[in-house]
């Protein structure tokens, strides 16, 4: 009897141990179910919201449809839905044009005007001519494969023009003026090759470039805007002179200068941003394209 009482009294942790060691299974695997069903349904939002970001790329790839058309929104943010916005490359500066152009002179207007001085601006200039040009020859302020490799940064510059401006961001001496500037990836393209079209240029670019005032610059965007107050649609009044713009604005001569010397009347290629929304996940889809759908020049999702 006593021998039995204690074979019982033995397993009775072991029975307890089992049970214990069940339990943590169960937990266990609950855990990795729920942590499985989590991605599979955050997967699964994904998949939609990318779907409607494309149903957006659709409709603003349309010719006829313009800035402010209710066809670029649906739904909303909160359940499932996506919005489109519609801007203009031409409405930014191309490093790769204006340096290949010898034209310097446009980023001393803008670097200066945010703020830096001019021994910073040459370096920066020198330092982005070193990077498009083809050569190693080494620009007065700028930096060519040895300075790189003196930073430990192997196989720099490129020696070739910008793929994307993401690019600037590497570039020595530049790099710390543009992550100084807040929205810097706003005011540069590389899919547009001109100046910066009149038509489509931003407040910004106004006022550092050409050194709009606040008045001249607002006068200018409701002109240009039209009754609707919206650019980009068919009441907008295309401008063909810029001489009438500097006579209607009152502009003096410096800013006459700033304005024919950086800007001009022609210009048109379409930015489509779509960004599709499943119940709190976002996809975002960017698109460059022409006035033709078939002449898409970019597509970047995220």
């Amino acid at each position: 009897m006593k021998r039995t009482n204690c074979r019982r009294a033995a397993a009775l942790p072991l029975v307890l141990w089992c049970i214990a060691f069940i339990a943590g299974l169960v937990v266990l695997l609950a855990g990795s179910v729920s942590s499985w069903m989590d991605s599979e349904i955050r997967a699964e939002k994904k998949f939609i919201a990318r779907q409607l970001a494309l149903s957006g790329i659709a409709i603003g790839q349309n010719p006829l449809v313009k800035s402010g058309d209710p066809l670029l929104g649906k739904g909303s943010r909160n359940t499932e839905g996506f919005e489109v916005k519609i801007t203009n490359e031409s409405a930014k500066i191309n490093p790769n044009f204006w340096i290949q152009n010898n034209n310097r002179s446009i980023f001393i207007r803008l670097f200066t005007s945010w703020g830096a001085d001019i021994r910073t601006t040459d370096a920066a200039i020198d330092s982005l001519i070193d990077w498009i040009d083809g050569d190693d020859f080494l620009s007065l302020k700028g930096a060519e494969r040895g300075e790189y490799e003196r930073m430990g940064k192997r196989g720099y510059p490129a020696n070739r023009p910008l793929k994307h401006i993401r690019e600037m961001d590497a570039i020595m001496n530049l790099s710390p003026l543009l992550s100084a500037k807040d929205g810097w990836q706003n005011y540069f393209t590389i899919w547009y090759s001109g100046k910066i079209s009149i038509q489509h240029a931003t407040e910004p670019s106004l006022t550092e470039l050409a050194e709009f005032t606040p008045l001249q610059c607002q006068s200018l965007l409701e002109m240009r805007a039209g009754l609707d107050g919206i650019d980009g649609t068919d009441d907008d009044q295309i401008i063909t002179s810029l001489e009438d713009v500097a006579v209607v604005l009152g502009l003096g001569s410096r800013q006459r200068d700033g304005l024919l010397d950086f800007f001009d009347t022609s210009g048109d290629l379409r930015c489509i941003e779509s960004t599709g929304w499943c119940g709190g996940v976002a996809h975002k889809i960017t698109v460059i394209s022409g006035t033709a759908p078939s002449q898409m020049m970019s597509w970047e999702e995220k």
